[in-house]
């Protein structure tokens, strides 16, 4: 005599809920993978890197003795 586990397969209402339960968790794998490619692609410019503008660096290489006191000073002028 064979055995059949009928219209609802094995696990009955069980299979049925985890069934559901792992269709929303792909379906919320899918959204969230498209909004991470969505920031990826329009990312407005920024880095990961904090950014340093110009006269931060000269700061930084008057301060290291890279350029002399004049340098600095004519530097500075030309960038503000």
């Amino acid at each position: 005599m064979m055995m059949g586990y009928g219209f609802s397969g094995p696990f009955g209402w069980l299979g049925m809920g985890m069934g559901i339960i792992v269709h929303l968790a792909f379906t919320a794998l899918i959204i969230m993978a498209a909004v991470w490619l969505f920031k990826a692609l329009f990312r407005s410019g920024s880095q990961n890197e904090p950014r340093t503008d110009a006269l931060e660096i000269l700061k930084q290489r008057y301060a290291k003795g890279e350029i002399t006191t004049d340098e600095y000073q004519r530097m500075k002028k030309e960038l503000e």
